[in-house]
């Protein structure tokens, strides 16, 4: 009969053995999943096929109604360009419950943070909104201005996020780094500025034409819940923006 001291080695043993076994299925699992994400990438294939019902436009974010299979949903992504109608493509977000948005002044009873969206079903790179997003310059490139730009009258950002109320209706002057462009939409272009020593990206209508990475000061007109129709609306954006 064996000894208490070879029942204890024979449990070790075997203990050792289920440890071993158990390793083994975790590496297994997850190969496979890494396998089929893989799969995934390289057949361009999305999850989601979504349409776009509401825009709505902010410093940070696009928020995006839309939905799938009668089924509706908001989802916010890195500020973006798009429109009701619009057919995106995604595969997965972090579902936020209770989602408060201190620039709208909402609270979103739930809301998917999705960092990855496009228009193209192919999955082309070229094509898809997340790198054009990410065409920005990082905050390291973005230059830092001037509490008063080039103008001492002019209102820093972050006075202006703050302060949106005072400043409604108001022409004044505003300065930062632009991070995007886009031209001739509605017959005016939509220029995107960061003043490098905040969060805060203001959108700014002008006939005037800029390049991304310019440093520039516009003046123009502060409207606030503007709503342009075809799904662009902006909590606050610069309009008839000239460059000074």
């Amino acid at each position: 009969m064996p000894t208490l001291e070879g029942w204890f080695a024979t449990i070790k043993q075997i203990d050792m053995n289920i440890k071993s076994i158990i390793i083994v299925l975790i590496i297994s699992i997850f190969v496979s999943c890494s396998d089929s994400n893989n799969k995934e990438v390289e057949n361009n294939t999305w999850k989601h096929k979504v349409l776009v019902e509401e825009v709505i436009q902010t410093g940070s974010y696009t928020y995006l109604l839309i939905s799938e299979n009668g089924s509706t949903e908001w989802i916010a992504v890195s500020s973006m360009d798009a429109k009701v109608n619009d057919i995106l493509y995604y595969n997965s977000g972090l579902e936020m419950i209770d989602f408060h948005s201190k620039e709208l002044q909402r609270t979103f009873d739930k809301l998917l943070l999705v960092q990855v969206i496009s228009d193209d079903e192919s999955g082309m790179k070229s094509e898809t909104r997340t790198q054009y997003v990410n065409n920005k310059p990082t905050q390291n490139t973005i230059a830092t201005i001037p509490d008063n730009g080039k103008n001492t009258d002019t209102v820093t950002l972050t006075e202006l996020f703050n302060n949106t109320n005072k400043y409604n209706g108001k022409r004044i002057l505003v300065s930062g780094n632009v991070v995007k462009v886009n031209p001739n939409i509605m017959g005016r272009n939509w220029v995107h500025i960061k003043d490098g020593k905040s969060s805060y990206d203001l959108t700014i209508t002008t006939n005037d034409n800029v390049k991304i990475d310019d440093v520039v000061t516009f003046e123009g007109v502060i409207t606030l819940n503007k709503d342009f129709g075809a799904g662009y609306k902006y909590p606050i954006i610069m309009e008839e923006g000239i460059l000074k």
